[in-house]
């Protein structure tokens, strides 16, 4: 899917980060296009240019090089991107963390990529939302079972 929304977004790559439990940073999940060396920049900061995604707003980095908001400018303009745009993971009003593509190439995005990577974004924190209920449902089904085991003579 995230090589999809690269080619569809005519992007460089796509990441999907989820916070952690204390919602203070992100973590790369999934990524597409992207190399090993930049992922490994440093800890994302939930609180920086990510805050206004976390809090539910689509945000557009326009260039890298120059947008004082970022953590880590240097490394993206050395891995080639020149811009971002970033949407938030949220499911039942509660953002869970935030998918971005990067652009090699300067400029804003379209309201249609927006639009698209927002849906995305959507769909993917239901999936996620899903996973985590049915992993819980799992865990207590085995509980009862193993209760039910202890019960019987």
């Amino acid at each position: 899917m995230f090589k999809t929304v690269t080619v569809a977004t005519r992007a460089k790559g796509c990441s999907l980060m989820l916070s952690d439990e204390e919602k203070k940073y992100l973590v790369h999940k999934i990524t597409y296009g992207l190399s090993g060396q930049y992922l490994q920049k440093g800890v994302i900061m939930a609180d920086t240019i990510l805050a206004d995604a976390v809090k539910g707003e689509p945000i557009v980095v326009s260039d890298v090089s120059t947008d004082s908001r970022l953590q880590y400018p240097m490394e993206a303009v050395k891995e080639g991107v020149a811009s971002m745009l970033s949407v938030p993971l949220a499911e039942r009003g509660v953002t869970m963390g935030v998918m971005r593509i990067y652009s090699a190439q300067k400029g804003d995005f379209s309201a249609d990529a927006i639009k698209l990577l927002t849906a995305i974004a959507n769909l993917s924190a239901l999936a996620i939302e899903n996973a985590r209920m049915y992993d819980s449902l799992r865990k207590a089904h085995e509980v009862c079972q193993r209760e039910l085991w202890q019960l019987q003579p």
